[in-house]
């Protein structure tokens, strides 16, 4: 039985599209956030008061030695009380054509979907951002959003939670969360810049469906090209899903509330094609073996994205997280420590899948045993 939360630019559009869509296999699909006013406190159901800061700009710049011309958008999460002692925090990324609604989804049905709330009402708090070019971050031309240019972004949004930049608050430890794409985009961060004290990547593994890939290919077309974005001026390089796919690709029923995919396919965002097509080398690279810091790998046991056959030509196995800590190992150092957990009946989209809560409490016990180093804390069942 699932485990229900309680309320509370050079490049042709054709020849981008051919270029992207094997990278585009782990683009996570992405919910612009529901309507919230500033600072807003939540009597959280999941027992402490939490609140939200919301638009919080950090200045950023696409490349070391550049202005910080551009502008990414937050949310900072927590208890007063963790505000207060800075201890730990997590930055979290959403996948690609998410916003930061991803982490913080809001109430469908009577159900809360907020990984944000739920992992800051435990005493971890949370910063979730809107990648550059969607929500209320900047929009600069698509060609510019570069694997390399998202991960130095991640790097400065690192130090702007360690300095005190961010509502004032010095985070000793930081901890770095992606999904899907934007999981790449964390291991490239954490490969470059080594600021981190754990990673945790959720909906991506160093594999890539095959059915996935082939089935995208006729669901990703240019955002201008949509009736949502008409209108908008994006560049033929911003791409979005075309309408009526998401479900389909990202969701995995009975674990999906069909609202809730009604509301993904509403607010869905865009994506740069040239930071998918610039990402994917990572999936089949040993550069994460320079990862010096505790993983956590979190899949869906039905993500479609992953699980199966993959273009490599082997079957990667998603029934456990044993299965899914030993089919990684290979691409970590031993300091890295691989942990896997997976989500049972989940897609894609762990976050807004019924059984969402479960993500939630498997990151809370790993960065207690991994991460803060409680050795006695037991990671749960469904992990490995």
């Amino acid at each position: 039985m699932f485990n229900v939360r309680r309320p509370m630019a050079a490049v042709t559009p054709r020849g981008l599209l051919a270029s992207v869509l094997a990278a585009a296999a782990l683009a996570g699909m992405t919910a612009t956030a529901v309507a919230a006013t500033a600072n807003r406190t939540a009597d959280s159901p999941f027992g402490h008061e939490v609140t939200c800061r919301h638009g919080i700009g950090i200045p950023v710049a696409l490349a070391p030695g550049q202005p910080a011309a551009y502008t990414i958008s937050g949310e900072l999460c927590s208890t007063a009380a963790e505000r207060h002692r800075g201890a730990m925090v997590q930055l979290l990324i959403p996948g690609a054509t998410y916003t930061h609604g991803y982490w913080d989804f809001g109430v469908v049905d009577g159900f809360t979907y907020s990984y944000a709330r739920e992992v800051a009402a435990k005493g971890i708090a949370t910063f979730v951002i809107d990648p550059l070019g969607t929500g209320a971050s900047s929009r600069p031309a698509s060609t510019w959003i570069t694997a390399r240019a998202d991960a130095f972004v991640a790097h400065q949004a690192v130090g702007a939670l360690r300095d005190g930049t961010i509502a004032g608050v010095r985070f000793r430890t930081v901890i770095e969360v992606g999904h899907s794409l934007n999981s790449l985009i964390v291991w490239d961060e954490a490969i470059t810049y080594h600021d981190v004290d754990g990673v945790i990547v959720t909906g991506a593994a160093h594999s890539l469906a095959a059915a996935f890939g082939q089935a995208f290919g006729a669901d990703l077309h240019p955002a201008a090209d949509d009736p949502k974005f008409a209108g908008s001026g994006l560049d033929t390089g911003y791409l979005t899903t075309v309408p009526g796919t998401r479900g389909a690709l990202f969701y995995q029923e009975p674990d999906a509330d069909p609202a809730v995919i009604a509301l993904d396919e509403a607010r869905k965002d865009v994506v740069s094609g040239t930071e998918l097509n610039t990402a994917l080398p990572v999936v089949t690279s040993t550069a994460t073996r320079a990862i010096d810091v505790p993983v956590l790998d979190i899949l869906g046991s039905n993500d479609f994205t992953t699980c199966g056959l993959s273009t490599q030509g082997h079957v990667f196995d998603c029934s456990t997280g044993a299965a899914v800590a030993a089919q990684e190992a290979p691409f970590y150092s031993p300091q890295a420590q691989i942990h896997a957990c997976v989500i049972p009946g989940s897609g894609h989209d762990i976050s807004l899948a019924l059984n969402s809560g479960q993500q939630a409490a498997d990151t809370i016990a790993w960065s207690d045993a991994y991460v803060a180093r409680h050795r006695t804390v037991r990671l749960p069942g469904n992990c490995g």
